[in-house]
């Protein structure tokens, strides 16, 4: 069985069968986080994969690891601008 650490609640988190290194998966202790998954050199690790809502369509957007607040995304034919408040990421139309 493969675990990594959540970084928000310091707890194991199980990694489901045939995860591989770069995937994000859910956390099921922590509403609306997500971890993105990495091996190295036989030790597993996790990290805050940041999402965001689309303010059109609803879709949830994870973010890349370099994001960072101001940056700009892409949902549905329209581009947002990201801000960061209260440790989450919001899009917001330009």
């Amino acid at each position: 069985m493969l675990v990594v650490r959540c970084p928000d609640r310091d707890s194991l988190v199980e990694l489901p069968p045939g995860t591989a290194s770069g995937d994000v998966v859910e956390c099921p202790k922590c509403a609306g986080l997500a971890l993105r998954v990495r091996e190295d050199a036989g030790r597993w690790w996790g990290t805050a994969a940041y999402r965001v809502s689309c303010p059109v369509c609803d879709e949830i957007v994870t973010l890349p690891e370099e994001v960072k607040p101001g940056d700009a995304i892409g949902c549905g034919g329209h581009t947002y601008r990201l801000t960061f408040e209260y440790g989450a990421f919001a899009a917001e139309p330009i």
